[in-house]
C-alpha cells in the first residue's frame, strides 16, 4: 500500500506518529541477519515479507503486535540502530516529510541484545544529525515506555529520558492497553512531565471512549496516542476540545488491527469536523506495509477530506509537535506557508 503518487508525494508533509521499530526494511533485516548469524524463516525479501508483513486485517492488536518479534530480534547493535535510524529518515525524505518525530522504547527495542541505551541513542543521534542536514528536516524523538514490560521498566525508561532530556523531547505510554491499566504507570510519567518531558499516550486505539476520559484526567497528556474511539462519546470529545488535546491518528493501522472493523469507517473525518485536533500518521510504515502519502490517499479518496482539510491537519500536527520552537518554526515557514 506504500504510495508515491506525486499529488501526495509532493506535498511537504509532517508525521508525529511513527514507531522506529516498525520501520526496518526487510532487506535490512536479511543483511543483519546474515551479519550476526540471525535465524529467520526467509532470506529473500519476498518471501521474508510474508513473515514480517501484515497485509490484511488481523484479529486483534495483540495479533499484530505478534508481528514484531523478528523486527526487535534485528536490533543487534548500536551501529545497527543507527542504520535503521538513517533508513527511516531516508524513507521519510522521500515522501517529503519535512517535520517528523520518531518514538522507541529503549527497554523494548535494545534489551533482546543487551545493548547499551546510551550508545544506542548515540546511532540514533548522528542518524538524525545528518539526515536533518541533507534531507533539511526537523527530527523529534520520543522514548516509549511499554506497558507490557511492567512498572519498573516504566520507571527507569523515564529516568532515563529525563537524564537524556537535551534530546528526548518526550515520552510515551504504548502497548496493549486492554491488557495493562494505566495505575502502575501514572506515577513515573507525571514524573516525566514535571521534569519538563512533553506526554503522549496511547489510549482509544482498541479500548473505549471511557479509556480516553479516563488517560486526560490521569496524565494531562499533551497529545493521545490514536483517540480514535473518542468519537464514541461526545463528553470525550468535547473534552478533547476544551483541553486542545491533539490526537495522533493512523487509518490505515487503525483497520489492520480492526480497531474499526472498515476502513471506510474510521471516525478521522469525523473527528475533524466536530474540532478535534486530529493529525495523520503512519504508525508502523514497514510493519503495515504504509507511508503517510497512502494515509493521505485514504483520508482524501475513502474519507472524503478536502486537501485543505488535511493540511489543517499538517497545521495540527506543527503547532502540536515537541520539536524545539525555532527549529520546528523554520521549517514551517520554509515549506509549509504559502508565499505572499
Amino acid at each position: 500500500m506504500k504510495n508515491f503518487d506525486p499529488k501526495y508525494n509532493d506535498i511537504p508533509k509532517t508525521e508525529i506518529h511513527c514507531h522506529l521499530e516498525g520501520a526496518i526494511r526487510t532487506q535490512t533485516i536479511i543483511d543483519v541477519a546474515r551479519e550476526y548469524n540471525l535465524n529467520l524463516p526467509a532470506y529473500e525479501v519476498a518471501e521474508l515479507d510474508k513473515h514480517v508483513k501484515v497485509l490484511d486485517q488481523m484479529r486483534d492488536l495483540q495479533a499484530v503486535l505478534k508481528a514484531f518479534d523478528i523486527f526487535q530480534n534485528s536490533i543487534t547493535s548500536p551501529a545497527v540502530v543507527e542504520r535503521i535510524a538513517w533508513e527511516l529518515f531516508e524513507d521519510s525524505a522521500r515522501q517529503n516529510i519535512k517535520l517528523f518525530e520518531v518514538r522507541f522504547s529503549p527497554d523494548w527495542a535494545f534489551h533482546g541484545h543487551n545493548l547499551d541505551w546510551d550508545e544506542s541513542l548515540e546511532g540514533i543521534l548522528r542518524a538524525k544529525e545528518r539526515a536533518e542536514k541533507q534531507f533539511d528536516m526537523a527530527i523529534g524523538l520520543i522514548a516509549i515506555t511499554s506497558r507490557g514490560m511492567g512498572a519498573d521498566s516504566c520507571i527507569r525508561t523515564v529516568d532515563w529520558a529525563i537524564r537524556n532530556r537535551q534530546h528526548i523531547h518526550a515520552v510515551d505510554l504504548a502497548d496493549g492497553e486492554l491488557l495493562y491499566p494505566m495505575g502502575d504507570f501514572v506515577k513515573p510519567i507525571l514524573k516525566a512531565k514535571d521534569a519538563g518531558l512533553k506526554v503522549t499516550i496511547h489510549s482509544g486505539e482498541d479500548t473505549p471512549a471511557s479509556a480516553v476520559w479516563d488517560t486526560v484526567h490521569a496524565f494531562q497528556p499533551d497529545r493521545i496516542g490514536h483517540g480514535i474511539h473518542s468519537i464514541e462519546d461526545m463528553k470525550v470529545v468535547d473534552l478533547l476540545r476544551e483541553r486542545g488535546i491533539t490526537l495522533e491518528v493512523n487509518p490505515w493501522s487503525n483497520y489492520l488491527t480492526n480497531s474499526v472493523p472498515a476502513i471506510e469507517a474510521h471516525p478521522l473525518k469525523k473527528l475533524f469536523d466536530l474540532g478535534v485536533r486530529v493529525t495523520i500518521n503512519s504508525d508502523d510504515p514497514e510493519v503495515l506495509e504504509t507511508n503517510v502519502n497512502n494515509e493521505y490517499r485514504i483520508a482524501r479518496e475513502i474519507l472524503g477530506m478536502s486537501m485543505d482539510e488535511i493540511a489543517v491537519c499538517n497545521r495540527f500536527a506543527f503547532e502540536a509537535s515537541f520539536i524545539e520552537s525555532a527549529a520546528k518554526q523554520k521549517i514551517w515557514d520554509k515549506y509549509f506557508t504559502p508565499a505572499s
